[in-house]
């Protein structure tokens, strides 16, 4: 403020008494036009969808689970709970604010606080300090509040089988985080970073659990005990079928540890030389052409170190931009025309063909799309806080927003939003302007745009939660 004065006093130094003149003219003349203003209002919200998603929470009792299962045995004195901070945090994440001094725009808006029946909330410089005195055992307990609210979803979905996708990313760090270090970093090479693991139940998206590493840990050795964790943290109604995988967990003894534990699996594997020249060795009779430029082949064998045979189903395409004629290419080299793949699997060829493993295999194309969710939708790769098991946790708590509203949109959105990304919905729905008025008795009246689409997604909400409440009821327990 003192430098722009100074700069404006340097500036009317500098010019003449009629263009001064003209300059004040100016303004009077946009003063005049300037709006009465009246800081008064303490209706509007920014945030007009909200109040379905604070229904939606209640109604899945998600602050008694946290409730139930997070202690940071901070004596019986304190003002907020760690239901009641965690609850903030999570509902900042849903709406966008993901940093920590943010907070304090949701906890000031009126339509929150109305919806919320409260005006007081933990301020941002208490949910630090909680956080910062993250140990192990609550780390545990933030993932069985993940395993209670997948607990309480599948009482919706009922029993079924499921498959696991698992895949790793890397999180860049800018500052001296601890436990920081250099490892796999395409993006940064030589940067500091953190390596984070997760789960998703394929076809529901829903995130089954999350691990934190330091950037130099070769994430392939934490795989088996990861795996366990999964699956213990699963419903009792889900029961995990099998895995995929990509190559980073590429190894003979991933496999023979899945096997031993009768899961089928489906894993990416890293083509060296020796799997590069079985691929080039596979007659061209044999090659099934399954689309415009793809080819797949079946073959069973064992790479130079494993002790026994696996079946692999080669994946071929077509390169781009390739100006030889056909002809040309069946009597050159292949691996100019061509590049390759292979997935190995201990689905048997009788169960399923080798077009199927390719298509059962792209699906888990839809774990890169979570994991881009996670990270622009909810910032879980921003590790701004010094302590590794604090940002442990506050992923752990961006992730519980995730899968909140993941289930959220699958539940109660229309059909048109249930896969959208959370920008799109915080566009659309969940961040809009409104006045929330309270007219007597319990209830109060959200007063949205008179937009038609708007009107569109919420009553396709109301007959949602019908459905909602008929599957609560009637599905079998």
């Amino acid at each position: 403020m003192i430098q722009n004065i100074n700069l404006l006093g340097q500036v009317l130094k500098n010019i003449d008494e009629e263009t001064l003149s003209a300059v004040k003219e100016k303004f009077q003349s946009l003063q005049s036009a300037i709006p009465h203003l009246a800081f008064d209002n303490d209706t509007v919200t920014n945030y007009g969808g909200f109040a379905f998603l604070e229904l939606f929470k209640k109604e899945i009792g998600f602050k008694e689970i946290v409730d139930n299962k997070l202690n940071y045995n901070r004596g019986q004195n304190t003002q907020y709970s760690e239901a009641d901070m965690i609850d903030l945090m999570v509902d900042n994440n849903m709406v966008g604010n993901h940093r920590f001094y943010h907070f304090f725009t949701l906890a000031n808006d009126p339509g929150y606080q109305r919806i919320k029946e409260k005006d007081e909330f933990p301020d941002e410089s208490s949910c630090r300090k909680v956080l910062g005195l993250t140990e192990d055992k609550n780390i545990s307990e933030f993932k069985e509040i993940h395993s209670s609210l997948l607990e309480e979803k599948a009482k919706h979905d009922g029993s079924k089988k499921v498959w696991l996708s698992i895949d790793d990313t890397v999180s860049k760090l800018y500052g001296q985080q601890e436990k920081g270090a250099k490892g796999y970093n395409p993006k940064r090479k030589g940067g500091y970073s953190y390596r984070e693991k997760v789960a998703f139940i394929e076809g529901s998206d829903e995130l089954a659990n999350a691990s934190l590493y330091p950037g130099d840990v070769k994430i392939s050795k934490k795989f088996k005990e990861f795996l366990r964790e999964t699956i213990d943290l699963m419903p009792d109604k889900f029961k995990v079928r099998g895995v995929l995988a990509d190559k980073e967990f590429f190894s003979e003894d991933h496999c023979e540890h899945l096997e031993n534990n009768d899961l089928s699996y489906f894993i990416k594997a890293v083509m060296y030389n020796p799997l590069r020249r079985e691929a080039l060795a596979i007659p061209e009779k044999d090659w099934e052409k399954v689309s415009e430029n793809f080819w797949v082949a079946d073959k069973r064998l064992s790479l130079d170190s494993w002790n026994q045979k696996r079946r692999f189903v080669f994946i071929r395409k077509e390169k781009e931009d390739q100006n030889t004629s056909k002809q040309q290419r069946f009597t050159e080299d292949m691996d100019t025309y061509y590049t390759y793949e292979a997935i190995v699997t201990n689905m048997h060829e009788k169960i399923m063909s080798p077009e199927k493993v390719m298509q059962k295999y792209n699906r888990r194309a839809t774990v890169e799309n979570r994991i881009e969710e996670l990270k622009n939708g909810f910032a879980c790769a921003q590790n701004s806080q010094k302590q590794f098991d604090k940002n442990y946790a506050y992923m752990l708590i961006k992730m519980l927003a995730y899968n909140i509203f993941n289930w959220f949109k699958q539940a109660w959105m229309p059909y048109i939003l249930a896969n959208a990304s959370i920008r799109t919905v915080r566009r659309c729905f969940l961040n809009i302007p409104a006045n929330v008025v309270k007219r007597g008795g319990r209830k109060f009246t959200i007063s949205l745009p008179d937009i038609e689409e708007l009107k569109e997604i919420f009553a396709a909400i109301k007959d949602r939660m019908f459905m909602f409440s008929l599957r609560m009821l009637c599905t079998p327990t």
